[in-house]
């Protein structure tokens, strides 16, 4: 399993395809992303990682995406929604044989290992709860073979309680914001962090600053964001930054798992929608 280090300042991050190329096989990953060219670049500084190391790459890709930027031929690839899905509905069994076959195959085929990506564009609500049973089984599915897994995940799909499921299935949490790849440390992965400190950095937020991260929380995409409250999509932008800042972390997902963890001690959901229509309103 890889090496975790102590956290460091955003300046002193070290260069995110160092960041891959230390993860080693049994290690199972998750990643946070907000746009098409994060994922992009993600997977393919995953794969270039796994390349070196020898292993055959595969990536299960949502529906409608190129996947020219990677090299055909150098990536096996696969619809999500058919791998995923298969006989119409999810199964973590056929899903672990999937893996199993696949780096069987790799290795009769000389490589080193398997490095493999899914996507969750598929996921659906129903089927949220049994595919986070899968994502913490993989764990153990993955432990001592020659096989790596990021799972992807895009952060405007993700609620707060979303967010720390996911984050506790993982060992490994990539997230990217405001152009820049940030690792989650481990020390965020566990629940060192009681609900009394959460909420004593959560109140040091100002009442909008507050608004704009509960809708963030709720998945809701900065354009929208703007609309409800009535500002500027750079005027959200800032709060948001601002946000991030005063809680002390480096990403908006850190930010809400924060945020998540802090409501049983603080009164947080002070969002109230409308019953006529879809735009909020808030207490003053």
């Amino acid at each position: 399993m890889a090496q975790r280090t102590e956290p460091q300042s955003t300046s002193d991050q070290p260069p995110y395809d160092a960041v891959l190329a230390a993860i080693c096989h049994g290690t199972h990953v998750c990643a946070f992303y907000e746009t098409e060219e994060d994922l992009l670049e993600l997977v393919g500084q995953f794969f270039a990682a796994g390349a070196r190391r020898g292993d055959r790459c595969m990536w299960v890709m949502p529906e409608g995406m190129s996947a020219d930027p990677l090299g055909r031929g150098e990536v096996e690839l696969h619809s999500a929604a058919d791998i995923y899905q298969k006989g119409g509905s999810f199964e973590a069994g056929p899903m672990v044989d999937i893996w199993y076959e696949k780096l069987a195959a790799a290795l009769t085929q000389n490589y080193a290992g398997l490095s493999a990506s899914g996507h969750t564009c598929w996921l659906q609500q129903r089927d949220w709860q049994a595919f986070m049973e899968y994502e913490n089984y993989l764990n153990k599915v993955i432990v001592d073979r020659p096989i790596s897994l990021l799972c992807t995940y895009p952060l405007s799909s993700c609620k707060a309680g979303d967010v720390l499921d996911v984050v506790r299935a993982h060992e490994v949490v990539l997230a990217k914001q405001q152009k820049r790849w940030t690792v989650i440390e481990s020390h965020l992965m566990d629940d060192r962090l009681d609900a009394l400190e959460c909420a004593s950095r959560v109140a040091s937020l100002s009442r909008r600053e507050r608004q704009v991260l509960l809708l963030v929380a709720e998945g809701d995409t900065t354009k929208g964001i703007a609309f409800d409250l009535g500002l500027s999509v750079r005027t959200v932008e800032l709060h948001r930054e601002r946000a991030v800042r005063r809680l002390g972390v480096r990403t908006m997902v850190e930010a809400i798992r924060l945020l998540t963890l802090a409501s049983p001690a603080v009164p947080l959901m002070d969002v109230r929608r409308h019953e006529a229509g879809n735009h909020r309103c808030f207490p003053t």
